[in-house]
């Protein structure tokens, strides 16, 4: 039988000193992100094999767990007790996603395909210039075996599962058939369900406990989402989803959402921003630490909003410990966040 947490949230520091009490199982899409960066300093006077072009030799290349991967590393980072199941290739890059998962004390169901690469998202960097992204992989469907498969891990891991994130990159993992099963077990067991999905695959997640999209996903699935018509927006969305509770991630806005008590508007902390990326998987960690714990949306919502601040100012996909957290929330200031644009989330705003 699961572990029920009490209701009871206390401060968010007293919170965060909760956390290795928990046990996550995260579901979805894994890639390996990959950066390499290259420095004009070490480039050769030409590209011998092809006249007028550069050779820049390679300073340093770094291999993390992207996708779903890096919703269980921030959750593992934050000394989580975590587990993750999802689908790779079955070629060399599974055996590095299983080495990243082991380094981080990740328990992992990896389910190999042979029909499918390993999905890789490789960036390449010129000094600090990011140049283009290069990707590999497959968003077929997969076939009924491998779901069957996928849900088998699943089940076999709800009995020590406090919290399911279904993480959804429309790289194919999650099917109408996989996703009903694991929602129905989960709330056969009391086990609430945080879900990132893609908007075409809306229909696949009805019944989930939490489903949070980024504004952009907003727009797309109500055509259009205003700062402007923050409150309503939301609450039209919300009843659009079929779900417990809706949040949307706003960027340096914070975050919105509507739960039992109606509309919160978490806003943001004003912060210089490094790197957006990954951050959206963060914010997905922190919800799913507070259904958890059995915090109120709103408490989850700042706790998950803390979060991604202290994420958003490091480099690349990078995770955050206990320690930095507790800093942050330690020291954090209330403070207006910066005037908002007409719309949020098209052309730029960046959540994961």
């Amino acid at each position: 039988m699961n572990r029920k947490p009490d209701s009871h949230s206390g401060s968010e520091l007293e919170v965060i000193e909760r956390f290795p009490e928990l046990r996550a199982l995260v579901v979805g899409d894994i890639m390996l992100d990959v950066y390499e960066f290259c420095r004009t300093g070490d480039s050769k006077p030409i590209d011998s094999e092809k006249a007028g072009k550069r050779a820049y030799k390679a300073q340093e290349t770094i291999k993390v767990l992207g996708g779903a991967g890096n919703v269980a590393a921030n959750l593992a980072s934050l000394d989580v007790q975590t587990t993750l199941v999802g689908v790779t290739g079955n070629d060399e890059h599974y055996f590095k996603i299983r080495d990243l998962a082991d380094d981080l004390e990740i328990r992992h169901g990896l389910i190999r395909d042979e029909r499918r690469p390993t999905t890789i998202k490789a960036r390449l960097y010129l000094d600090d210039d990011y140049l283009l992204r290069r990707d590999t992989e497959c968003a077929d469907r997969i076939d009924g075996g491998t779901s069957a498969a996928l849900a088998k891990e699943v089940l076999r891991a709800l009995p020590e599962t406090d919290v399911v994130i279904l993480s959804d990159y429309d790289k194919g993992v999650f099917t109408a058939a996989n996703t009903g099963q694991i929602i129905r077990e989960c709330r056969l067991n009391e086990i609430p369900v945080v879900v990132d999905f893609k908007p075409g695959n809306r229909a696949f997640f009805a019944g989930a406990d939490i489903i949070a999209p980024n504004a952009a996903e907003a727009a797309e699935l109500i055509g259009g989402f205003s700062m402007d018509r923050l409150g309503s927006d939301c609450r039209r969305l919300h009843a659009s989803l079929g779900c417990r509770n809706t949040v949307v991630t706003l960027g340096e806005q914070g975050l919105c959402g509507v739960g039992p008590d109606g509309f919160f508007h978490v806003r943001g902390h004003r912060v210089k921003p490094v790197d957006k990326v990954g951050c959206g998987d963060t914010v997905r960690a922190g919800l799913a630490i507070g259904a958890a714990l059995g915090l109120p949306l709103e408490e989850s919502g700042e706790l998950a909003n803390d979060a991604a601040t202290v994420i958003v100012q490091k480099p690349a996909t990078s995770v955050l410990s206990r320690g930095e957290l507790r800093n942050f929330v330690s020291g954090k200031q209330e403070v207006s966040p910066p005037p908002a644009a007409a719309l949020v989330g098209r052309g730029g705003a960046s959540d994961g």
